[in-house]
């Protein structure tokens, strides 16, 4: 064995488990963020198609915007996002319960990046990403509880 053979000895070990952790890292990361987003998406999509239901059985605009709420609540406390409301819940043109009318459901959540500190976020998020979540409903024949409306209509 030469001397410069010698020299050599253990570096590919060290040469691995640098390249591991500068590879891995990163790696975690994005997966991480992934999972984030995607449960974050997954909870606005429920949250917005369960507000959807739970207004068009409501019967009156005020009574719908609070089980709206309180559904879009649920929905995300389950996949643990926070969420606040921002305004109304549910848009409608007129919101009359009339059959064949059309409401749309817009419920908005921001994804802070994971290992992000808490300062970073207060107020506006500058390292998060914003997700919207929309459902459009329409109510039928017998949904609601207008009783102007003959059934012939629809």
């Amino acid at each position: 064995m030469t001397a410069s053979e010698a020299t050599d000895d253990g570096s590919a070990l060290v040469e691995f488990v640098y390249l591991a952790v500068l590879l891995l890292i990163p790696l975690v990361y994005v997966v991480l963020t992934a999972i984030s987003v995607q449960r974050t998406a997954f909870g606005l999509t429920a949250a917005a198609r369960d507000a959807g239901r739970a207004y068009a059985t409501a019967g009156s605009d005020r009574s719908g915007e609070a089980r709206a709420e309180a559904s879009v609540r649920i929905a995300l406390h389950d996949q643990g996002v926070d969420w606040s409301p921002d305004g109304r819940v549910v848009q409608c043109q007129p919101c009359d319960y009339a059959p064949g009318s059309q409401f749309t459901v817009t419920v908005h959540s921001d994804v802070s990046l994971p290992l992000v500190p808490s300062w970073m976020c207060s107020g506006q998020c500058v390292a998060g990403i914003r997700m919207t979540a929309h459902h459009t409903e329409q109510l039928g024949c017998f949904s609601g509880t207008s009783d102007t409306a003959p059934v012939e209509t629809c």
